[in-house]
């Protein structure tokens, strides 16, 4: 073999192996299998979480002198190879974790020790501990694992670029034997990363500042990031033009570190700052489109900056155009801004065959009642020589003639009536109104605002949801089912109900001038958050049988469960305990729209528009009949028949006794003209 052939083997193995070394990069990311951490090993003392298996298939040690009083106590740690270069949103739970953990030795075998494992990510710290297994059943024992487990996050979801991630395995052994480590896929954590970010690679638009901004033409597409306190700034020539608008379009990101968007700085040529603007603010399916509008500005030479804030990134993009009154629709003044009604996103049944409800005919079953047992009253009082009639069939007919009309009738009365427990709708609204108003203060942990907004109509865990709803009819479910119609929703003004809760809550008069960016962020997300909780609740009114009365009692103890929706803004966060993970799940798919699109015009006049679409239809066998939807019903089934049946009787109690007296009256008849005779 020539000196040129050893050289061609030779880069052909090294090729080989570089094409088949695993990466040993664990630095997470929102990439298929980026939450996932492997652990890997060479020996105790060289651990470490990677994206790939590699390292030892498994790593064991001898322990000859342990003992229940002098154990041996073993700490393997694991930390993140290499580090983290992207920011993260951390989950709330682990989606798994497993550590094949065996122990062997000459009195029980192979075993499963007791084990502490302590998470480290960033500054927070989970501990789990898990119960091992001295007698195995079967001779051999399973891995310890667990399945969404709570992280405790200590209110930061968010591992920034250069913090780590690591795991402590402590365990203790009290008799000699050998403890054996599997790897290579039998121990690890899964992590559902839902959103991450290279910071870097979108901060683009540097190096710019007030002092050195970059220069650009208006109306071209502009990309970047404000990457916590920096000043964006670009320089450009505007032309003759009645109306100047630069629309800004912000990334979806985790809530606490979405910047402010607070209005930027247009300097005139004169170097003066130009005056407020109009603002346009739409909001779709999590990402905020801003439109900044001026009026009759000069021509010349602009400089444009927007400054963000610490601990804060957002990537964004954005573009700027002139134009004259009138052409197209370049005003706020021209886009069609009207009423937002409801439009029954969660009614499923079908208005054909729909049966009208009433408030049960209880007043007038208990008045006619009570009528009738005045005038009994009287029969009860007279002398009766038989008693089977009077208590076999008047007193009997009595008893059941005030079961059936007035027991049940004023039972079914106090359902409807209002409980000091219960809210009504509008209450139940202003009461989420007033919770997300303090969730959309900029000063609200991330965590807290995602609990408290992603909470279905706020209710949070171990609360209930206590409702009193009227229906006007009862609409069918292919499945034989009903579902009730509540015309209050139909009825709901939105937006006069947000805004009237600005006016009430905010220092500032909305009416004058800009609103403030606590007062935009919550008319946004009422707006969404209100929209959501409605559709649910009018999805989940949906009975077995036909209500016996329009009065509607929603109220059922609401547990955690999965959410859906946005990153920063999460959605039916919670569930009535009756209603099962997997049902809740499939309910959240199939009614969630596909767009949200809300649009708030910020100026002279304050206004809000909804675009809603959900595709394609709900299986209606999906949608679940809640214990906790419970009409108001009378005491008895059918106190009509009861009714009836109470006066069957007392009628025919009072026959008998007076065809007993006319018969008795005859007979004394008879006697006396016998006597007279003789």
């Amino acid at each position: 073999m020539t000196r040129q052939q050893v050289m061609r083997k030779a880069v052909s193995i090294l090729l080989l192996c570089i094409l088949f070394l695993p990466i040993t990069q664990a630095a997470i990311d929102s990439e298929e299998g980026g939450g996932e951490l492997w652990f890997s090993c060479e020996n105790k003392n060289d651990c470490s979480l990677t994206e790939f298996h590699t390292g030892e298939a498994s790593i064991s040690e001898t322990v000859n002198s342990a003992s229940p009083l002098n154990p041996s106590t073993v700490f393997i740690e694991l930390p993140m190879m290499p580090e983290q270069t992207e920011i993260a949103l951390i989950p709330d739970v682990i989606k798994e974790l497993q550590i094949d953990l065996k122990y062997q030795d000459d009195i029980f075998g192979v075993t499963r020790p007791d084990l502490q494992v302590t998470l480290i990510i960033a500054q927070s710290t989970t501990v789990i501990e898990f119960e091992g297994d001295s007698n195995p059943t079967d001779g051999m024992s399973g891995p310890h694992k667990v399945e969404d487990y709570s992280i405790d996050h200590q209110g930061d979801r968010l591992l920034w670029p250069g913090e780590e991630i690591r795991i402590l395995l402590q365990f203790e052994i009290d008799r000699p034997g050998t403890w054996v480590l599997n790897l290579r896929g039998s121990s690890f954590m899964m992590l559902d990363i839902i959103w991450s970010e290279d910071i870097e690679s979108r901060d683009v638009d540097e190096p710019s500042s007030d002092g050195n901004p970059m220069r650009t033409e208006l109306d071209t597409m502009h990309y970047g990031a404000l990457v916590e306190d920096d000043r964006d700034c670009w320089t450009f020539e505007v032309e003759n033009h009645e109306l100047l608008r630069i629309t800004f379009v912000w990334e979806e990101v985790p809530a606490e570190i979405e910047q402010a968007h607070g209005q930027p700085d247009l300097i005139l040529p004169d170097r003066r700052l130009a005056p407020a603007p109009d603002l346009e603010t739409q909001v779709t399916n999590g990402e905020t489109r801003m439109t900044w509008q001026w009026r009759a500005l000069p021509t010349g030479e602009y400089d444009f900056c927007i400054g963000g804030r610490l601990n804060a990134f957002q990537p964004y993009e954005w573009i700027g155009l002139v134009a004259f009154e009138g052409i197209g629709p370049t005003s706020p003044e021209q886009f069609d801004y009207s009423s937002w009604e409801w439009q029954g996103y969660g009614m499923k049944g079908d208005e054909y065959g729909a049966v009208d409800l009433s408030s049960s005919s209880g007043v007038m079953i208990v008045v006619l009642s009570l009528c009738l047992l005045v005038g009994l009253s009287i029969e009860l009082r007279r002398d009766s020589t038989s008693k089977p009639v009077r208590y076999g069939i008047f007193i009997p007919g009595v008893i059941i003639l005030m079961l059936g009309g007035i027991i049940s009738p004023a039972y079914s009365m106090a359902g409807e009536v209002q409980t000091s427990d219960q809210m009504s709708l509008d209450e139940l609204i202003d009461t989420r109104l007033d919770q997300l108003w303090h969730a959309a203060h900029p000063n609200t942990p991330a965590s807290s605002r995602a609990l408290h907004v992603g909470a279905t109509f706020g209710m949070l865990d171990g609360e209930t949801l206590s409702v009193r709803l009227v229906a006007d009819s009862a609409w069918p479910l292919d499945d034989g089912r009903w579902q009730l119609h509540i015309p209050e929703f139909y009825e709901l003004d939105f937006e006069s109900l947000i805004f009237a809760k600005v006016a009430q809550k905010s220092y500032s008069n909305p009416t004058d001038d800009l609103l403030d960016a606590h007062s935009r962020t919550f008319i946004l997300l009422a707006a969404r958050t209100l929209m959501l909780d409605v559709l649910m609740l009018e999805a989940m009114l949906v009975v077995d049988d036909l209500p016996d009365s329009s009065v509607i009692n929603f109220q059922s103890k609401m547990t955690t469960s999965g959410s859906l929706g946005l990153i920063q803004d999460p959605t039916w966060g919670t569930r009535p305990v009756d209603i099962p993970e997997g049902r809740w799940r499939l309910m959240q798919d199939n009614l969630y729209p596909s767009l949200i699109s809300i649009t708030m015009l910020d100026g002279v006049k304050d206004d809000l528009e909804f675009r809603v679409q959900i595709n394609g239809g709900i299986d209606h066998n999906l949608m679940y009949s809640s214990q906790g939807v419970k009409p108001s019903s009378p005491l008895f089934e059918s106190q009509h028949l009861w009714m009836i049946a109470g006066i069957s009787l007392v009628a025919l109690g009072m026959f008998i006794e007076n065809k007993r007296r006319k018969k008795a009256k005859v007979i004394l008849s008879e006697l006396i003209s016998e006597n007279i005779w003789n």
